[in-house]
């Protein structure tokens, strides 16, 4: 799932390098405006671009979401940001793009990350191979589907190891996992065995707010649910 904070507009006497400027005008695009071609021109644009680590180098949001702290700057010390991908895959965090210090101006979180590392681009929406080995035909709450088991390269191992430690801070470990094709729709769910039960002072609240702080983790086409575990659910 992806979290943005939209910066201000910059007045007419801004001074800026001839070329920041199309990259922060992407970064102002409303999002309802954020099409196929948005796409495309946004990963162009990051490409022409290098990054510098702002002091302090990681920085959390409000929902306690870290963050590796990048300024845009294109000195002679700078790297593009796919040389952060990688570090920040391995150690569970996201970028933030700031101007200053003050604020962040874009935001990837984890899982755009993980959707950059899987399909070699910012906000794709392609899944493909999904399932790895058998899959299952069988009613799932009384709906027609297929179940089986993410495949390496729907869910790497470095997301799957991220993903079991932010769970363990829920106290919830050897957590289980299976995806579920639903053939009414046409979809695919990525289920975990958590249930209510398994929460200290479970409130309903609570267990949303773990589900979407657990979506942070995912490229944003993914669908996860919390379900009792059948057969076909293995270990993450």
């Amino acid at each position: 799932m992806s979290i943005f904070k939209i910066f201000k507009k910059r007045s007419s006497e801004s001074i800026v390098k001839l070329n920041d400027i199309d990259i922060k005008d992407l970064f102002l695009t409303p999002f309802n405006q954020r099409d196929h071609s948005w796409i495309l021109e946004f990963n162009q644009a990051l490409k022409r671009h290098s990054f510098t680590k702002l002091n302090p180098e990681n920085i959390e949001d409000e929902i306690g979401m870290h963050y590796l702290n990048l300024s845009l700057d294109n000195q002679d010390n700078s790297n593009n940001l796919e040389f952060y991908v990688n570090t920040c895959l391995e150690n569970g965090v996201g970028i933030s793009i700031s101007e200053t210090k003050e604020k962040s101006d874009w935001i990837f979180s984890y899982g755009d990350l993980l959707n950059y590392s899987i399909n070699g681009m910012f906000y794709s929406g392609e899944i493909s191979q999904p399932f790895a080995g058998k899959v299952t035909d069988k009613y799932i709450h009384n709906r027609e589907a297929r179940i089986g088991q993410p495949s390496e390269k729907f869910l790497p191992e470095i997301a799957r190891k991220n993903i079991r430690n932010f769970l363990f801070t829920f106290n919830l470990e050897n957590v289980k996992t299976a995806l579920i094709w639903w053939v009414d729709n046409n979809s695919l769910t990525l289920a975990f065995n958590i249930v209510p039960e398994q929460l200290l002072n479970y409130k309903e609240e609570n267990f949303q707010s773990l589900l979407q702080f657990l979506s942070w983790y995912l490229p944003n086409q993914y669908n996860v649910i919390f379900i009792r575990e059948t057969e076909d659910f293995v270990e993450l």
